[in-house]
């Protein structure tokens, strides 16, 4: 029995001794926590709506024997620069048209050629369609009438017949004037500005491209 208390008290003993010697537990203030903020990445931002609306001008643009080919807009201080190399200045208003050159135009005839089965029209020249544009070129009138709502406006100078170069279909708008013109000097060399409705409108004969566009509700000032 004695030996059985004696286990009892050295047990007992060595616990008091061990709670003594274990060193407490230190409890941090709050306000001593460092916290440290776990940034959760986020998604790159959506283009806002005016540079995608810039982005898809033209792509929806339903156009006669074509399909439109997509490009690159990126629209700054007013102007609109195509693919890197084209700018076009404007809104595309009447009170504001497009400031188009023929180059651009002309651009077409690098994917869009109906006898080799190429019928892509890039959307820098589709996002004109149906738009109002300002363009400056050499004007011919029908050779038969002296007061014409027709006109030709083309890069190059050609009075319809005999002097200059015949133009292309990359290179000349058929336009529909809203007031009628007096050509009875038709044979005088005309350079115009025509500001009107643009539209690309292909005229193909047996796969032969005749003509691609058009301009109405046009006004033109002449230079003599």
């Amino acid at each position: 029995m004695r030996t059985f208390w004696i286990t009892i008290t050295i047990l007992v003993a060595a616990a008091l001794a061990a709670l003594f010697l274990i060193p407490p537990t230190t409890v941090v203030p709050s306000s001593e926590v460092e916290h440290v903020t776990i940034e959760t990445p986020t998604a790159p931002p959506n283009p806002t709506p005016a540079i995608a609306a810039t982005f898809a001008k033209g792509l929806d643009q339903q156009i006669k024997d074509a399909i439109v080919q997509p490009g690159k807009l990126v629209e700054k201080d007013g102007a609109i620069t195509a693919d890197g190399k084209y700018v076009i200045q404007g809104m595309g208003t009447k009170e504001e048209p497009y400031e188009v050159t023929w180059e651009i135009l002309m651009s077409a005839s690098d994917t869009y050629i109906p006898r080799l089965g190429q019928k892509e029209i890039p959307q820098r020249i589709a996002m004109l369609n149906g738009a109002y544009i300002r363009i400056s070129g050499f004007v011919a009138f029908p050779l038969v009438t002296t007061e014409t709502t027709e006109c030709l406006v083309m890069l190059n100078q050609w009075d319809g017949c005999c002097i200059g170069v015949p133009p292309s279909p990359y290179d000349a708008i058929e336009v529909k004037l809203l007031t009628p013109a007096d050509n009875s000097k038709r044979h005088i060399v005309r350079v115009g500005t025509l500001e009107g409705i643009f539209h690309i409108d292909p005229y193909v004969v047996e796969k032969w491209l005749v003509g691609l566009y058009t301009m109405d509700n046009a006004e033109l000032s002449t230079e003599m």
